[in-house]
């Protein structure tokens, strides 16, 4: 038989160890002179007290809260604002999120300077690196305004290629297309 360790994922009825050696603790059972796992979780195994346990490992959809750092695709740029469709959560195993997981970017959110046309900033396409400023609302409240946040990928409004950053313009590799955008500093790096 296997020999569990502290660390260990384990799903129910999962060998841990025999009742000689140790106690069921929360999450364990025995039965038959052996200790079986009764749920999901992760193996704590304690020496000292001779007792092996297994603790839920909370897996639920991550929930967005302030300052969460979020990816996602523009979807539509208007005068005021950008919509966002929120794909994952940075720092949370980059897990997909929930619903609600539309998101806008209005335009006093994007640069900490002044912005006067938003459509130099963004295009539907583009995908961003956002700062959560309120999830409490519906759709998402999205900030840019950082040299991590922003655009960290744009395609050609022309022909749809990735465009290559030159300098603090983007250039498209195929048509020559000059474009504009709110870029994050790590643009194209593939850091997301």
């Amino acid at each position: 038989m296997v020999e569990v360790k502290t660390g260990d994922f384990v799903v129910p009825g999962d060998f841990l160890a025999t009742a000689e050696e140790f106690m069921p603790g929360e999450g364990a059972y025995e039965e038959g002179g052996k200790i079986f796992s009764s749920s999901s979780g992760i193996v704590l195994v304690d020496s000292r007290a001779k007792r092996i346990s297994v603790f839920a490992r909370a897996l639920g959809p991550p929930v967005l809260k302030r300052g969460d750092i979020v990816i996602g695709r523009v979807e539509e740029v208007r005068e005021q604002h950008a919509s966002v469709y929120i794909e994952v959560v940075k720092g949370r195993e980059n897990r997909q999120v929930p619903m609600p997981n539309y998101g806008v970017i209005h335009v006093s959110q994007v640069r900490n300077t002044f912005v006067k046309d938003l459509s130099h900033e963004f295009k539907a396409g583009d995908v961003v690196r956002a700062r959560v400023l309120n999830s409490r609302r519906e759709p998402v409240q999205l900030s840019t305004a950082g040299d991590n946040l922003g655009v960290i990928v744009a395609f050609c409004s022309k022909c749809r290629t990735p465009l290559e950053r030159i300098d603090t313009r983007l250039k498209c590799p195929s048509c020559g297309n000059l474009e504009f955008r709110k870029l994050a500093n790590d643009y194209r790096q593939g850091n997301l």
